[in-house]
């Protein structure tokens, strides 16, 4: 592995130097053809969709489904954990740097604490989506400091590629609105995009979903959207 780090870097570094990529980002690429191995072809049809928050009981099934199955189509991003909005730092700044092993305890520990919530997607007995959502103050890329007050996020949703486009990003969403209900947050807040061209770039949710569910566009630039909760 260190060899294929190595003649990485050197190949990046001359032929696409543009890309700025940092060793760590290289290796956690090569890691991850070796650890994710699940399927990526769609099913025709799926069971039932189960709903279970994030907690220390779920955490396990989490984090393998983040090892191996999460991003079983998109290696670039299987280093992520869904950490990027607690830790920000953008292309220039920690992100970059830190390794997918670095995420995965963060996330563990998020998880047992507290400090990481929202819900998971069981189907048959798998898990098949997970989704970020909790108070606002909690995401990094989305605090607004005083403002966060009664303010809840809903961040990110994975969805593993067998179970895309069969309603477990909306039953997902449903059950993170109960969620920040729950934890007596006064609104939610999303982040959705326009049209998504591929699942890849939906992992914020699209905003027909959004739409689909009450909530109501608040902000163009960025696009935000909100409603309030019972």
């Amino acid at each position: 592995m260190d060899a294929l780090v190595v003649a990485g870097v050197g190949h990046f570094g001359s032929a696409h130097p543009e890309m700025g990529l940092p060793e760590p980002s290289i290796r956690n690429y090569l890691e991850g053809e070796r650890r994710v191995d699940g399927p990526v072809d769609r099913l025709d049809s799926i069971g039932e969709i189960e709903i279970r928050p994030v907690s220390s009981e779920t955490r396990d099934d989490i984090l393998e489904f983040f090892d191996r199955r999460a991003f079983a189509d998109n290696l670039a991003w299987s280093a992520c954990y869904c950490m990027y909005h607690h830790v920000g730092g953008g292309p220039d700044g920690e992100w970059p740097l830190r390794s997918w092993q670095r995420n995965r305890s963060d996330l563990s520990d998020r998880i047992d604490s507290g400090a990481s919530t929202g819900v998971v997607a069981y189907v048959d007995g798998a898990l098949a989506g997970f989704c970020n959502a909790g108070a606002r103050e909690r995401f990094v890329t989305r605090s607004k400091g005083e403002s966060d007050a009664g303010v809840g996020s809903i961040v990110c949703f994975v969805v593993a590629p067998p179970f895309r486009g069969r309603g477990v990003a909306r039953a997902m969403l449903r059950g993170a609105v109960a969620v920040l209900t729950e934890a007596g947050c006064e609104r939610a807040e999303a982040y959705p995009i326009r049209g998504p061209e591929n699942a890849s770039v939906a992992f914020v949710g699209s905003l027909s979903l959004y739409e689909s569910e009450g909530f109501a566009v608040v902000s163009e630039a960025p696009l935000v959207v909100g409603r309030a909760l019972a």
